[in-house]
Order: C-alpha cells, then structure tokens, then sequence
C-alpha cells in the first residue's frame, strides 16, 4: 500500500530538519587559526588563516625557495586589500569565507572538513578543483586566490634573488620633486601700433 499524503509530508519534513541540521553543523565547524605577525588592516582572523593556507598550498617551501609563509604572502595580501576600495576587500573575504565552509565544501568538493582543516593533499585537490571548474565564478574565484597569491610570492626580494634576479636600483625615479610655489608674474601690457 501507498503511503499516505499526510506520511509523506511528515517523513518529507523530518528528513529536511535532519539535513538542515547536518548541514548548519558543517556549516559551523571551526577554523583551524594561523597568528598574523603584523595588525590585519583588511581580513578577519578567520579570512587570514583561510588566506595563509591557500598560499601555502599555492607556494609551498621547494628547495631553497622558502614558503609563502616564510616570506609573509598572507600579510602583504591583507596589505594590499587594505589600500583597495573597501568593496573589492569585502568581495576577496567572501570567497575565503566560502572556501572555508565545509557545508560548501560537501557540495562542491565532497569534503566534510574545513579548508584549514584538512591536509594538504585534500587542499591541492580543492584549489584544483576550483581551477578546473564548470562554474565560471569559482574559476574566476581561484584566479583571484592565485594571482594576488603568486605576485605577493615572486616579488619578494628573497625570492627573486635565489632565483639570480637582481633589482635595478632606480634611486628617487617616480617620486615626483617638489613643487615650489612662485609668485604669479605681473602681466604684460602691449601697446597698440600707431
């Protein structure tokens, strides 16, 4: 016999309550934190230690070349962010807060962990899942992460001379001089030919 409409409500709103309540659970699992060595200007704690984390699995230690860590990546992106206008902050640190949602995470990733949480290994395949991507936002999303990620990584000075880069020191070039204020001049008065 059929179940009636009444049952199947009734076990249709059950099973909701039970994933809702699952997923806010997944929802609220707690980041693992990494400290800031200098005062955050533009990221929260949690954005911060999201941010670290991408950059480590983005540019780990290799060799002689250090780790984005080891070279502050995460405090020269806040940096950054915080000379940008606030909206494109705000906008960076929604997508480390997606990133680190393990309810996101379970849909997009199959991952039950945050990102913080999990290992590097899972880390790798996320941030290769995000640039592969069907959707063209997390797409967009990861060459956001990588781009500020990377530029903040190479343009290091320690790890643009281990690869023998030396930079050309251009002195004062591009710092404008002062201006100093004159007087106006008298105008001159022309007489006419007669």
């Amino acid at each position: 016999m059929a179940p009636s409409r009444r049952t199947f409500l009734k076990y249709g709103l059950a099973g909701t309550a039970l994933l809702a309540a699952g997923g806010v659970g997944l929802g609220l699992r707690p980041t693992t934190y990494r400290e800031p060595r200098t005062p955050l200007k533009a990221l929260t704690p949690r954005q911060f230690s999201v941010l670290a984390a991408v950059a480590d699995r983005i540019s780990p230690a290799h060799g002689d070349l250090p780790s984005a860590w080891e070279v502050e990546v995460p405090e020269k992106v806040d940096a950054l962010l915080a000379r940008k206008a606030p909206a494109d902050a705000e906008e960076f640190g929604l997508v480390l807060d997606l990133l680190e949602n393990a309810l996101v995470g379970l849909v997009l990733d199959q991952r039950f962990t945050t990102f913080t949480g999990s290992s590097p290994e899972v880390q790798d395949a996320v941030l290769r899942g995000m640039r592969t991507s069907s959707l063209a936002t997390r797409r967009t999303m990861f060459t956001a992460l990588r781009g500020l990620c990377s530029a903040s990584y190479w343009s290091d000075l320690r790890v643009s001379q281990h690869l023998g880069y030396v930079r050309p020191n251009y002195g004062n070039v591009g710092v404008p001089a002062p201006i100093e204020a004159t007087p106006p001049a008298e105008p001159e008065t022309v007489e006419e030919a007669p």
